[in-house]
């Protein structure tokens, strides 16, 4: 998050009880708290195409949840997409169920703010980050005004100054793994640059050609880390990467290539790399449908 405080002004008084009947209710619930929470301009936004966001602010986005089935992971994932390029929002999340431990670790990561709702319309914080958010106001102690010295009184005492109110601590921003690939990128190409031009090195069949191909590698990764938006894993795919870059050296190195123990040890490490890869693949493949699923039995 990028905001210095996420809440403005909180009102004093929380939002009156009503009964949640329906998913409408509990978002129009959902939009009375948000706004109480210092968020004045959240509206519940039933009904529209809004991918997965049911109450909307200049500040914040939340998703509300009229299930009994516990919140999972792809869930937060889902909301954490929708945000798109509007990382400046803080993220809510509301349910009349309850969470996984898996989800209460991916928000608490990624500065998502769990609730659970009651049926008399009552919010219960369940993670940290919605205990800093949903706190109730400090009460405001009335000050008591000066008194005025006689006009004959020489010395004038100047009132303290009144203690500024502690600014809320601010939030983390969500920790986004795409610096990852570029990282990696930035280090493998120069590796790329910097491998031919060793002494201990033959190339082959030139320098050119050796240092073109080892930088295949590098700038998928830096094109990727750019392009990415989401918070997926990366490490699998990227040690499969690196391991493929390593093994594909080896093998433009005449010096090494001549000798057959090193084919035997491309070759495992080839499998390896595509063994991490394929795991990552299966992974978010099975992210992915588990919030296609959860979309369908929303609706």
């Amino acid at each position: 998050m990028t905001s210095k405080n996420p809440r403005l002004v909180t009102s004093a008084a929380p939002p009156a009880r009503r009964q949640i009947q329906s998913w409408q209710d509990a978002e129009h619930n959902a939009a009375a708290w948000m706004r109480h929470w210092g968020f004045s301009d959240a509206q519940a936004k039933p009904g529209g195409a809004d991918g997965g966001i049911d109450v909307r602010s200049r500040r914040a986005l939340g998703q509300v949840k009229y299930q009994a089935a516990a919140v999972g992971r792809p869930e937060l994932q889902n909301l954490f997409g929708a945000r798109g390029r509007d990382m400046h929002k803080q993220l809510f999340f509301f349910t009349g169920s309850s969470y996984a431990t898996t989800a209460v670790a991916y928000a608490d990561t990624n500065d998502i703010a769990l609730f659970v709702y009651a049926l008399d319309g009552a919010m219960t914080p369940v993670n940290k980050v919605a205990r800093r958010l949903g706190r109730p106001p400090a009460p405001i102690t009335p000050q008591t005004p000066p008194r005025l010295l006689p006009l004959t009184s020489v010395a004038v005492t100047a009132a303290p100054p009144a203690p500024r109110p502690s600014e809320s601590p601010q939030p983390h921003g969500p920790k986004i793994p795409r610096w990852g690939r570029i990282v990696l990128g930035l280090v493998l190409a120069a590796v790329a640059v910097a491998v031919p031009q060793e002494s201990t090195v033959v190339p082959w069949p030139n320098t050119t050609v050796m240092t073109i191909g080892l930088l295949v590698i590098p700038v998928i990764l830096i094109v990727w880390g750019l392009a990415a938006k989401n918070q997926r894993s990366f490490v699998p795919t990227g040690a499969g990467l690196f391991l493929i870059d390593l093994a594909l050296g080896w093998m433009m190195n005449r010096h090494l290539s001549e000798n057959k123990a090193f084919w035997i040890l491309i070759v495992v490490v080839l499998g390896v790399a595509t063994l991490l890869i394929r795991l990552n693949a299966r992974d978010r493949a099975r992210a992915a449908a588990a919030v296609v699923a959860d979309q369908a039995t929303s609706d």
